[in-house]
């Protein structure tokens, strides 16, 4: 029996993401003077950027929802 696929994200929230992401590397773009050539380097480093902090503030939300003075529930 073939495991199942894994879940998709919903569109709308692919493209918030992408739409983040854009802007980001656009922004890097404007801080390096309006100079094309970079716009690869450009979208990964705002791709990074933004992939980072989301997994930061989902780690954060974790450690509010079970502070460490509570002990495991086994």
């Amino acid at each position: 029996m073939p495991a199942p696929a894994p879940a998709k994200k919903p569109l709308i929230e692919t493209l918030a993401l992408e739409e983040r992401i854009r802007r980001r590397a656009y922004e890097l773009y404007i801080e390096r003077g309006n100079e094309s050539g970079s716009e690869l380097d450009d979208w990964l480093q705002a791709e990074e950027e933004i992939r980072r902090a989301q997994e930061q503030a989902i780690d954060e939300a974790s450690e509010e929802s079970f502070p460490a003075s509570d002990p495991p529930a086994y």
